[in-house]
């Protein structure tokens, strides 16, 4: 009976035994497909970061060049606007604006009237030439510094934030070109305390524009390219462009032209 219990016992140990070999053999062969799965998603995961780091070698080749060549356009826009603010350009477009008006003696005008009617009272019969009512003063000049290519002069004695953001946009986009911008204005405080014109010396600045204080300042002319000019009574103010009865001229004759760049250096020589 003992001899029986005693192979019993073994015999159960050997099916145990065999049994654990067989899970380690289980396991075993787990691991191994484990491991392999791995190995596999460590050389993909190898083959897309060789892939990651050649997609930035050659992002950072094409930024490098973006910078060059963004260092080239900063470069050329200070020669372009060194360019645009010489004298020889300056006197270079005004001689191929003689030859254009000279040449085009048979097409517009080169005086135009221009008008300010108070808002609500446009469409009213005030001209007795209603063309002339058509020609406001606001537009005009507008269209003056959308075309602008070098040179912008603005003289106001009062001009408002709230009339000058409506043009600020076009005198940027012309600055940016490289263009002078030069305002002429009274610069008084009284002026300022009185809500009769705003300090716009830092909006002017920040677009690279020059403010010429002329204290004793009546006149308003707005020239572009010293090729066309308006001389009108309205100020850069909501009641110059749509709250007062104004008048001007839109003048784009050579001679007068002239004239009124000499008024202007002359006055600029006068300020302070």
């Amino acid at each position: 009976m003992q001899g029986y219990l005693f192979w019993l016992i073994l015999l159960a140990l050997a099916i145990f035994s065999a049994s654990i070999m067989q899970m380690q053999a289980r396991a075993k062969h787990r691991l191994a497909d484990d491991c392999r799965r791995l190995q596999s998603e460590i050389d993909r995961l190898r083959r897309r970061l060789r892939e990651k780091e050649t997609s930035l070698d050659g992002l950072d080749r094409r930024l490098a060049q973006l910078l060059r060549w963004r260092a080239r356009a900063a470069d050329l826009e200070g020669e372009l606007k060194a360019a645009k603010q010489s004298q020889d350009y300056a006197s270079a477009a005004r001689l191929h604006f003689l030859e254009d008006s000279l040449a085009s003696r048979e097409g517009e005008p080169s005086i135009q009237f221009l008008a300010t009617i108070p808002s609500g009272l446009s469409g009213s019969r005030l001209c007795s030439n209603p063309s002339f009512c058509s020609k406001s003063f606001e537009d005009s000049l507008e269209r003056m510094l959308e075309e602008a290519d070098f040179e912008v002069v603005i003289v106001s004695p009062w001009i408002k934030r709230q009339t000058w953001n409506r043009i600020a946009v076009a005198l940027k986009m012309f600055t940016k070109k490289g263009g002078r911008m030069r305002v002429f204005t009274r610069g008084c405080a009284s002026d300022y305390s009185l809500g009769l014109a705003d300090d716009l010396y830092e909006e002017i600045s920040s677009l690279g524009g020059e403010v010429v204080i002329v204290p004793r300042l009546h006149a308003k002319i707005y020239m572009a390219d010293r090729r066309e000019a308006i001389i009108t009574s309205a100020n850069l103010t909501r009641g110059g462009t749509e709250g007062n009865f104004e008048s001007g001229l839109l003048v784009s004759d050579p001679v007068v032209l002239k004239e009124i760049c000499d008024f202007l250096n002359d006055m600029a020589a006068k300020s302070y």
